[in-house]
């Protein structure tokens, strides 16, 4: 798997930017990949020690609609939580990577 294909988009909200002052950086991630294809992805694009992740998985959820409007489903993701070691802050939008 290439180092680019691992990470869908960072999570931009106020909680995550919040966390990023304390080393920790949330992103969307596709399905298949494992912590070890993140820990090792994150390190070649940012070239810093990842010391943890953390892997959470949502599953669909359907919504009722309203009148005449039939069933919604909201999709399944997979977002992680990768904490570096040090405080030094980065931005997510850059990598250090080329391609």
């Amino acid at each position: 798997m290439k180092t680019f294909d691992v990470f869908l988009r960072p999570v931009i909200t106020e909680k995550a930017t919040d966390n990023e002052k304390d080393g920790k950086y949330q992103f969307f991630v596709r399905k298949d990949v494992t912590k070890i294809d993140i820990k090792e992805a994150f390190e070649k694009l940012y070239g810093v020690v990842v010391t943890k992740v953390n892997i959470m998985r949502t599953a669909s959820k359907s919504r009722a609609g309203r009148i005449r409007r039939p069933v919604m489903k909201k999709a399944e993701f997979k977002k992680v939580i990768i904490t570096t070691k040090g405080r030094k802050t980065l931005d997510v939008m850059k990598p250090k990577m080329k391609v």
